[in-house]
């Protein structure tokens, strides 16, 4: 399933896209496509630590934490779950 959406870019960059296009033989729009998706899953690999923190500081929704990051969203919910555990078994011990 696919969603159109619509931006507005500089003339120039237009420009640049499209003679990569050209080059490529490929539409602009998969050309960018295809460099949105790169982007997208480099950011997500960078931002792993970060997404995993913000799902358990409750920032984000574990539905969320799993668009991004796939079947790893499961061990950070895993990870979380038995920390919670533990911090809570603390607590009773500390008290």
């Amino acid at each position: 399933m696919t969603t159109q959406i619509n931006i507005r870019l500089d003339k120039r960059l237009v420009q640049e896209i499209d003679a990569l296009a050209r080059m490529l033989h490929v539409p602009r729009s998969e050309w960018v496509r295809l460099k949105l998706a790169e982007m997208v899953k480099e950011s997500i690999l960078k931002y792993r630590e970060v997404l995993a923190l913000e799902y358990s500081m409750g920032h984000i929704s574990f539905e969320e934490m799993r668009n991004a990051l796939g079947s790893d969203a499961e061990d950070v919910k895993m990870v979380h779950e038995i920390t919670r555990k533990g911090k809570k078994e603390m607590d009773k011990l500390l008290k």
